[in-house]
C-alpha cells in the first residue's frame, strides 16, 4: 500500500509540476504618459518612469493569459504647448497610477523556450483592468480596457524578453482635471475619454521547470 501511495504521490507531483512549468514570472520597466485634453496627439509627451511585475500562464505556444500590476505617473501642462487657448487656460495636472490588468495574449508565431535556437514572435494582447489614481487630495479608481502590441524573444531555456507598447482606454474624461462639454455627436463622444500608455521592456523567468524530475513529459 505504501508503495502505491508513493507512486500516486510522485505521479500527482509530476502533474502539478508540469502545470506549474507553464508559467512565467516577470518584471516590467519603461515609461508612462497620457493623451487627453491637454496633450491631444504628442506621443511620449512628458514620460515618467514606470515599473511593474506580472504572472503569465502559458496555455500553448500561441496563447497565454497575463496578470500584471504596474506603477507610473501621468502629467501635463498647458504651457508646454504653443497655442493661445492653452496658454490662456494654463491648466496642469499630476497623478500617480497603479494599474492592475488581466490580458489574453496571442502570439502570431509559435513562441517556445529553447536553449538551442532563438525564437521570437510579434504578439497582441487585450483584456480588462482597473486604474487606481492618486492625485493630490483626491483618490479614485476606474475600470480601463487594456490592449497592446509587442515582440517577444526567448533568451534561454528559462528567460525571455519583450518590447511592448500597451494602451489603456479609460471611461472618464477628468483624468487631467478637465472635462469636455457633452456633445450629441457620436464621434466626439467616442473620442471624449482620456488615455494613458505604458511603453518599455519585459523580462520573464519560467518558473518551476521540472522536466528533469518528470522525464515522461515532453516540453
Amino acid at each position: 500500500m505504501k508503495k502505491i501511495q508513493i507512486v500516486l504521490f510522485l505521479l500527482l507531483s509530476c502533474s502539478i509540476l508540469q502545470a506549474q512549468s507553464k508559467a512565467d514570472l516577470g518584471i516590467f520597466g519603461g515609461a508612462s504618459f497620457y493623451l487627453g485634453d491637454i496633450n491631444k496627439e504628442r506621443l511620449l509627451y512628458a514620460p515618467s518612469l514606470s515599473f511593474g511585475a506580472f504572472y503569465r500562464y502559458i496555455l500553448n505556444p500561441r496563447y497565454a493569459i497575463k496578470a500584471s500590476l504596474n506603477y507610473g505617473a501621468l502629467k501635463a501642462n498647458d504651457n508646454d504647448f504653443n497655442n493661445d487657448f492653452q496658454q490662456s487656460r494654463n491648466a496642469s495636472f499630476y497623478t500617480n497610477v497603479v494599474d492592475a490588468a488581466v490580458q489574453f495574449e496571442f502570439n502570431f508565431l509559435k513562441f517556445e523556450y529553447s536553449s538551442r535556437r532563438m525564437t521570437y514572435s510579434p504578439y497582441v494582447s487585450g483584456g480588462i483592468g482597473m486604474a487606481f489614481l492618486n492625485k493630490p487630495g483626491n483618490h479614485s479608481y476606474d475600470v480601463v480596457i487594456p490592449f497592446g502590441v509587442g515582440v517577444k524573444v526567448n533568451l534561454s531555456r528559462r528567460l525571455s524578453g519583450a518590447v511592448l507598447w500597451e494602451f489603456r482606454k479609460t471611461f472618464i474624461d477628468n483624468l487631467d482635471d478637465l472635462e469636455n462639454i457633452p456633445s450629441s455627436n457620436w464621434t466626439s463622444r467616442l473620442h471624449n475619454n482620456d488615455w494613458y500608455y505604458f511603453v518599455g521592456i519585459n523580462l520573464s523567468y519560467r518558473i518551476n521547470y521540472f522536466k528533469t524530475l518528470c522525464p515522461a513529459y515532453d516540453e
